[in-house]
């Protein structure tokens, strides 16, 4: 498995740069093939050491995308868990040297006697101002970049007031002195230097002449560089890394001037053209994953990938599966598993939900006459309520109403060839007849509005029954009592006392009726619930024979001293 390696290592050591950046697309479409079982463990080795001699042959400001694109293979190749790579022991680079001029040149280029005149002048045209830089600040800043190599150092007493001293000069020059936004300022028509550009240079290492300081200062991704690198040496000295010694500690004050210092870097980045804002954003990201890279490392990097041993260890036992109906074959009938144990649990609450739906406590409708009776009451003249505010004229009245007539009442489907009433007519009928209904005794004030509207054929009729009621008056005196007087109501409730719930059963009163007299029976004696209930009972049917009905009653309890007491006829 290794010859294909080889062929390519030996391929690569001898073409050019160009045809290996060419033949290198090969080597990245086939790394799944490379990350297989029978090349990885055999050619890992050999792809890593051809990508570092290919690397070694490359130059950092000619060829960085093809450096890049070899990067990327590599962290495509190797799984994250790989510690060659890692940097465990957060070791530095300490070769990388910026060597600078570390002596103030004495002599000065002569202008022979002719003025010098000095001017910035940028590619479109535009003057600059210069910066009057002297040899100090030059060597101050470039002195930073040895902080940036090997930032434990600064751990050091006398070597972190070097550093908090030249880095708070820089800082200061960089916010004194502004730079403008030439995307926005410069015309949308480009020159031709500005057409004329290079994607593929890099500059890996400024030129560190003091004759360039002034023209790098004005450059805004100079300054950027510069100030990312602040934030980098700003993290790694507050991070709690693991390698760190009990002396590469902070002190209060000097953690109090990283604090500060990091605003200022972050604003200075906000305010470097072009996109200051978006740049800066982007950059506390990558901080902010830089420090949960570092916590990983911290904790001896953890691998990513899950183990399934331990869950494969585990016996799997599988439980039978009961087949439909086994549940219910179990309980006889009473109890049925649904799957879920609230759904279970609400299904199983009655033994028949079909007769629990059709419970009193579900029936959400008004029965009519509790919903009509302020209609009742505002259609009685005597109430003298204007028709605006009547129920009947409301329209969410009406739609109810209808509904519940159509539900309940008798009195809304009948065979009819009227024609087409309105509705506030049509209400007022059925109000009218349901009163009628509930109150078979008319008031007087009705009587009245009767006659005054009645014609003379009204006026015979009234004539006629006012004979027939004559006769049944002369009937009604000569037939026997039939209703118990409020006497021997009273005696009866007094002497039955606790069994009044008994008698009324024997009666036939309502459940309904009965439980609403024991409701209402708590802070009443006994002897008056009887009475009223006895009292409702004989007005609901006045024709009843209530002496038979009570006499048939007290027999059936063996109260026989009860009715010898009342005299009945």
């Amino acid at each position: 498995p290794s010859t294909p390696f080889l062929m390519m290592a030996d391929i690569f050591d001898m073409l050019t740069i160009e045809r290996c950046e060419a033949i290198f697309d090969l080597v990245e479409d086939k790394v799944t093939v490379w990350k297989s079982e029978p090349f990885y463990e055999s050619g890992k080795n050999y792809l890593l050491r051809m990508c570092n001699d290919l690397i070694r042959r490359l130059s950092k400001s000619q060829n960085t995308v093809f450096c890049g694109r070899i990067q990327l293979f590599l962290s495509r190749l190797f799984p994250l868990s790989e510690k060659s790579a890692l940097n465990l022991a957060s070791q530095f680079n300490l070769d990388n040297l910026t060597i600078y001029a570390k002596q103030e040149p004495n002599d000065e280029p002569p202008c022979d006697g002719i003025k010098c005149e000095v001017m910035e002048v940028d590619e479109s045209g535009q003057q600059h101002s210069s910066i009057p830089i002297d040899y100090h600040l030059y060597r101050k800043f470039w002195a930073l970049q040895d902080y940036f190599r090997r930032p434990t150092q600064c751990y050091d007493k006398t070597s972190w007031e070097t550093f908090s001293q030249y880095a708070s000069d820089v800082m200061s020059i960089f916010a004194s002195y502004k730079l403008d936004d030439v995307s926005s300022s410069q015309k949308k028509i480009p020159t031709p230097l500005q057409t004329y550009q290079h994607p593929q240079n890099f500059f890996a290492k400024y030129l560190t002449s003091e004759k360039l300081l002034n023209l790098q200062l004005s450059d805004g991704n100079f300054r950027r560089y510069v100030l990312v690198q602040f934030l980098i040496i700003f993290q790694y000295l507050r991070a709690a890394i693991k390698f760190k010694t009990a002396v590469h500690s902070l002190t209060d004050e000097q953690s109090e001037w990283i604090r500060e210092s990091q605003e200022k870097v972050i604003k200075l980045l906000c305010e470097t053209p072009p996109c200051g804002e978006q740049f800066c954003t982007s950059v506390k990201h990558i901080l902010d994953r830089e420090e949960h890279w570092n916590n990983w490392k911290n904790d001896s990097c953890p691998s990513f990938i899950k183990d399934k041993t331990k869950d494969q260890s585990k016996s799997k036992t599988r439980l039978k599966r009961n087949r439909i109906g086994d549940d219910l074959l179990a309980s006889s009938g009473k109890c049925l598993k649904l799957g879920n144990h609230e759904l279970t649990r609400l299904w199983n609450l009655n033994v028949d939900n079909m007769d629990a739906c059709k419970a009193e406590s579900r029936v959400f409708l008004p029965r009519l006459d509790e919903f009509f009776v302020n209609a009742i009451e505002q259609a009685d003249p005597e109430a003298m309520v204007e028709e605006q505010y009547k129920d009947i004229n409301q329209q969410n009245f009406q739609w109810k109403a209808y509904r519940l007539l159509a539900r309940s009442s008798p009195h809304f489907f009948v065979h009819t060839n009227t024609p087409g009433l309105p509705i506030t007519v049509h209400l007022k009928e059925i109000v009218d007849k349901m009163a009628k209904d509930i109150n078979p005794n008319l008031t007087t004030s009705e009587i009245k509005s009767e006659v005054a509207v009645a014609n003379d054929d009204d006026e015979i009729k009234e004539t006629q029954d006012d004979h027939v009621d004559d006769d049944m008056r002369n009937d009604v005196e000569s037939s026997p009592q039939l209703q118990l007087t409020k006497e021997q109501i009273h005696s009866v409730a007094k002497q039955v006392g606790s069994m009044w719930m008994i008698l009324g059963e024997r009666l036939g009163v309502q459940p309904d009726d009965l439980a609403y007299f024991k409701e209402n029976s708590d802070n009443i004696e006994e002897v008056e619930v009887a009475v009223s209930m006895l009292t409702v009972w004989q007005e609901e049917e006045p024709d009843r024979d209530s002496i038979s009905a009570i006499r048939d009653a007290l027999t059936d309890l063996g109260l026989g001293k009860v009715l010898a007491s009342l005299n009945l006829p």
